[in-house]
């Protein structure tokens, strides 16, 4: 099996050349190159180790990364500095054979795939190992794509939040790059960490909870107004956690954001396409509005955002990237770990859940959260329902968050 799990990745990535390119800075954007030096240099990696972890012991801990095996976390989402040509292949695959089980972690760069594109990839794997071919299209083409998204849309529209990054002041984003930082500063695919220290800081500062369909229909029953669960859920943790977040320095009238992750694949009407179609949309709020105003409101307040994301707003998006200093700007909102904002990627209809390499759906299925605090993935707990939230904390605000009322009325802090 470990050596027809190894031919059938390579057969899968055989279809998707981009993955054999490198990241380089072209005409003030940062794209991926293939050449025939990068597909002798940066293919796909793919390692496996036999390991004496249980999967049932780390099952029994609520999957605590404590125990998972250190092989299995050597992959982590880390780049080289902003615009300089990675050195690192764009994906890589660490397969863990345990007593009881196996795991398997995939890492691949955002500039390729998003979360539903890597989920196709990953399904098309499986499908090599299990039926000895491909059952899903193959659609990597991304400059057509872009081309008719751009030529479809008559202007980009970005709202509040646009306006508000070309707002901040001018910053190099070589001043991002080149600062140094320490265990303490938030990060993101700029870091200029060794591994190591960002694998020991996904360790420390990811914490997980739950929120079960009972908790779930007990927060839609104390509701006093009609909104979704989930639009009840994101609002909680959005309050409670600017709560924890908040001191005495903050002034009641300062802005808090939430940035729910939406995605843009609908534009395309291709749903194979191996692309990165993400995009934020954010709503924000004033520190004391926010913290006095009840739950539905201001869960109704976040789904007036909550709408398909329209082509004017990826095209915003997709410009504000290609510009490197306002992707400057834009990197110090949302990786600053001060800012009072929280992030959240709902990735519960991504389709990881029932891949079958021919053994079955996998027992657990998680992410690592981006080393950012405030940064959430929600995945869902189980068929019958309930939120399993991976979320980046620092210590102190996990420690207020653990003990707060409100939010441990409905949510279960693991670890």
């Amino acid at each position: 099996m470990s050596m027809r799990m190894r031919m059938a990745f390579y057969e899968t990535m055989s279809h998707y050349p981009i993955v054999y390119g490198e990241l380089q800075r072209q005409e003030q954007a940062v794209r991926i190159v293939v050449s025939d030096d990068s597909q002798d240099k940066l293919k796909p990696r793919y390692d496996e180790y036999d390991v004496t972890e249980r999967v049932a012991d780390i099952a029994a801990a609520h999957y605590n990364w404590a125990l998972w095996p250190k092989e299995l976390l050597s992959v982590c989402p880390v780049r080289p500095p902003y615009g300089s040509t990675a050195e690192l292949p764009l994906m890589h695959v660490v397969m863990t054979w345990h007593p009881d089980g196996l795991g398997f972690l995939v890492s691949i760069d955002h500039s390729v795939v998003d979360g539903i594109g890597l989920g196709t990839i990953v399904n098309q794997w499986a499908s090599i190992v299990r039926e000895g071919r491909i059952l899903l299209p193959v659609d990597a083409d991304h400059a057509t794509v872009y081309q008719e998204l751009v030529s479809s849309v008559k202007a980009p529209q970005g709202g509040w939040f646009y306006d508000y990054v070309d707002s901040l002041p001018e910053i190099e984003p070589a001043a991002i790059a080149g600062k140094k930082l320490d265990d303490n500063t938030a990060i993101s695919d700029m870091d200029l960490r060794a591994p190591q220290q960002v694998e020991l800081a996904l360790r420390q500062n990811t914490h997980a909870m739950r929120v079960t369909p009972e908790a779930m229909k007990r927060l839609l029953d104390d509701s006093p107004q009609p909104a979704s669960a989930i639009r009840l859920a994101y609002a909680l943790l959005w309050q409670r956690y600017i709560a924890a977040m908040a001191t005495s320095a903050n002034s009641r009238d300062q802005m808090c954001l939430v940035n729910v992750i939406h995605s843009s694949r609908h534009l395309v009407d291709r749903p194979c396409y191996i692309g990165n179609a993400v995009c934020p949309v954010y709503s924000q709020r004033a520190l004391d509005d926010l913290l006095k105003s009840p739950i539905s409101v201001v869960a109704n307040d976040i789904g007036q955002n909550m709408h398909a994301v329209t082509g004017s707003q990826w095209l915003a998006f997709a410009q504000m990237l290609n510009d490197p200093v306002r992707q400057a700007k834009f990197y110090t909102i949302f990786a600053n770990p001060s800012a009072l904002q929280l992030t959240i990627s709902n990735v519960s209809r991504v389709p990881y859940f029932d891949v079958d390499f021919g053994f079955g759906a996998p027992s657990h299925v998680t992410l690592y959260p981006m080393v950012i605090p405030g940064f959430s993935a929600w995945l869902p707990l189980s068929p019958e329902g309930g939120l399993h939230i991976m979320w980046n904390l620092p210590e102190r605000v996990f420690n207020v968050l653990k003990q707060d009322p409100e939010l441990t009325r409905y949510v279960e802090v693991l670890f």
